[in-house]
Order: structure tokens, then C-alpha cells, then sequence
């Protein structure tokens, strides 16, 4: 599967310019990603690191140190004098100090949505560039701006004072996710026509490794200039939300809008299991053991996606998605038994684990397996 943008719109947004030695850095957002952001411009190589992150930071040796051993390659070792983390052997290319250069991203992100770059950093206004003109037709141009804040609070003060730096011009506004955009900030910047995208929805990795449009720009910027609480540019209609892991690394959730579903639905027979709460149904296994089944109750789905979702053990009798009581850990064995490989104690998503004496349950995928949970967009 074409990897996505996700986390690093989400990691960008919190730590922004964000950088650190490639290999972290494909462990945060995947090394696909990576490679995508490198090709486009987006990350920048601007040195060895001398330095590696922490897996728990917080002693005062923290982070660890990266010394060059005889054969070539490098060590990481943490400088506790009582070491906390294990030392880590590294290569140079592992430890190529990549890093957000704003005025570059700028320029990708540009390339990608048809924009005419013409970047420039906005003095005395934090973490806001001016990017450039959309051009929709001769003799019209509009400017766009990206912003980066972590808050609701920072975002209308940024916005508002954005509005205010525009004078009056046509313009619209960048932002690397909108979940920091209140609902007044939006209808404050839509009444003087002037759309906030969210680049999670705007931006994702072509099939040929590079950034590219995922909606088109004359659709996204159509706002522009249309005054009043009209729609902002959004993503198409999200139809289903999906827990993915189609090879190494962690598993994420992605919004597929109809589009989106479709393909996945497509590329079922490439994970091992593939549970679909709009069709009802499970496919699982590999090759001539692979099952599938028809009319799963939408309870099992619902009950699934409570154990996915929860980051400590999951108790079905008090975290169900219904407090069903007793009856929710019966459910949960039953729906386990449906959609996840395996029997007894020897599952491939969920692990038992035994807590005051009474059986909970672990959302620790198997990492050799890969899998797709497909849920309605709303629990």
C-alpha cells in the first residue's frame, strides 16, 4: 500500500521545524515517508547527528551519545552513569541529521498544489511563511500562507493577526492539520472568504514516491474570496475508518473517504486479515488456509475497535463499547475468534493477560503479521 503523510502533518504540527537522524525519524513516521519528504525537498540533510533519542528521555545524560567506533560504524550509548537505555549500533546513513527547512517545505508543498512559490518568511510573526500566488485563471491571483501552531488558542491569534496582515487581499491559509482550528476561528476567517486547508487532507505521497495534490487545487481553493460561513475546503466525505499495518513498523488509523475504501478493499488478499465492518465480513490466513466470512455481527466489530483503540489492558465487562457487563467479555471472545488469528493463548492481535485474578486482553499485534480493520467512520 502507498504509505501516507498522517504522522508527519501530526509530528510537524507539535514540533515544528521538526528534525532529527533519519532512522528516528523513519520509526516516527516511516521510512517511506522519509524517502518521500527527501525526494520532494521537504527534509533536508544538514549533518551528522552526534546525538540519538532516548526511548525514555529524562535522565541527565539524556540523549544518548554517538561515538564513531574503529570499523566504521557508530555506537549510541546513553551518558547515565547508570546506563537506562541499551547501546545502539548505527550506520552514517542512519544517522543523517534530517530537518524541516520551512522555506523548502514551502517550496514541495508549492510544487505539489500548483501554487507559484515565492516564499518568504513573514517578520516577526512565528512560524508563518507566505508561500505564494494560486493563479485559478488569468489576471486572478491569490496568496497562500502556512501556518503552524499546537493550540486553539495560538491558532486564532495567529489567524486573526494573519487576516489583519492581508489587508484585504484574497488569501487563504495552510495549516499542517486542522484539529487545533476551532470552529470560530473558521467562521471568522469564512466571512472574509478566506479558507483554512488542512494539508493532512490536501497533500500525500504519489505513486511515484513524490508529494502530490490529493484533491484538486481548484476544488480546495475554491473558497477563496467567497465571504460568509460557506463550506471551507475539506476533504472528500469520510466513509470508513481504518487500523492499517501492511508490512514492518507500527500500526496506524487512516480516514478513507469512498475512493480511498475501495482500493483497500481491493488489496484485501494482501493481509493476512482483513475485517470489513460495512460489508460484514472477515478474510483471513494465507494462501490455501485463508478463510472468509460473511454476516459478522456489527457487535464484534464495535468490541474490536474498543480493544484497538484502548492503550492499557482492555477489560470487555467495564471498557466495552456498551458496558455490557458480564456479557461484553463473552462478546470479545466471540468477535476475537472471528477476526483474529489463532486460538487459546496464541492469538496474533490480542494477548491475554491475567489482572486481580481475571482474564484482560492486549492490543499487541503480532509483527509478522499484517492486518486491516475496517470500522464505520463513527463508533
Amino acid at each position: 500500500m502507498v504509505p501516507t503523510l498522517t504522522s508527519f502533518w501530526e509530528l510537524l504540527e507539535t514540533n515544528f521545524p521538526l528534525g532529527g537522524p533519519r532512522r528516528h525519524l523513519g520509526d516516527l513516521v516511516g521510512g517511506d515517508v522519509v524517502r518521500a519528504l527527501e525526494k520532494a525537498g521537504a527534509l533536508k540533510y544538514l549533518r551528522v547527528a552526534d546525538w540519538y533519542p532516548c526511548p525514555s528521555p529524562g535522565g541527565e545524560g539524556c540523549p544518548r551519545h554517538v561515538m564513531e567506533r574503529d570499523d566504521g560504524r557508530f555506537e549510541a550509548v546513553c551518558g547515565n552513569d547508570t546506563p537506562e537505555c541499551s547501546d545502539l549500533l548505527l550506520t552514517e546513513k542512519d544517522l543523517a541529521f534530517l530537518a524541516v527547512v520551512p522555506e523548502a517545505l514551502c517550496a514541495a508543498i508549492a510544487k505539489a498544489l500548483q501554487i507559484r512559490a515565492n516564499v518568504e518568511t513573514l517578520p516577526s510573526r512565528r512560524h508563518v511563511y507566505r508561500v505564494g500566488k494560486f493563479m485559478p485563471e488569468a489576471g486572478i491571483k491569490h496568496t497562500i500562507y502556512l501556518a503552524a501552531r499546537c493550540g486553539e488558542r495560538d491558532y486564532a491569534e495567529c489567524l486573526d493577526g494573519l487576516k489583519a496582515h492581508a489587508a484585504g487581499q484574497t488569501f487563504a491559509v495552510l495549516v499542517p492539520t486542522d484539529r487545533f482550528v476551532n470552529d470560530e476561528t473558521r467562521r471568522s476567517l469564512a466571512a472574509v472568504g478566506a479558507p483554512v486547508v488542512a494539508l493532512v487532507d490536501a497533500i500525500d505521497i504519489g505513486v511515484d514516491g513524490g508529494l502530490m495534490a490529493s484533491i484538486d487545487p481548484l476544488k480546495l481553493f475554491g473558497a477563496i474570496g467567497r465571504h460568509g460561513p460557506g463550506q471551507l475546503a475539506t476533504a472528500p466525505s469520510v466513509v470508513a475508518r481504518a487500523l492499517l499495518r501492511s508490512g514492518g513498523g507500527s500500526a496506524e488509523w487512516h480516514d478513507l473517504d469512498q475512493g480511498a475504501y475501495d482500493h483497500l478493499v481491493s488489496t484485501a488478499s494482501q493481509f493476512d486479515i482483513f475485517a470489513d465492518e460495512l460489508s460484514r465480513s472477515v478474510t483471513k490466513g494465507r494462501t490455501r488456509d485463508r478463510t472468509h466470512k460473511t454476516g459478522v455481527k456489527s457487535s464484534y466489530f464495535r468490541m474490536i475497535r474498543a480493544g484497538a483503540d484502548r492503550r492499557s489492558n482492555f477489560d470487555p465487562a467495564t471498557d466495552g463499547p456498551s458496558g455490557e457487563g458480564v456479557s461484553g467479555k463473552q462478546i470479545f471472545q466471540r468477535a476475537r475468534k472471528a477476526v483474529d488469528l489463532g486460538s487459546r493463548n496464541d492469538w496474533a492481535l490480542f494477548k491475554t493477560d491475567i489482572v486481580d485474578n481475571h482474564a484482560t486482553y492486549r492490543f499487541d499485534p503480532d509483527t509478522s503479521v499484517t492486518f486491516a480493520l475496517v470500522f464505520a467512520p463513527n463508533p
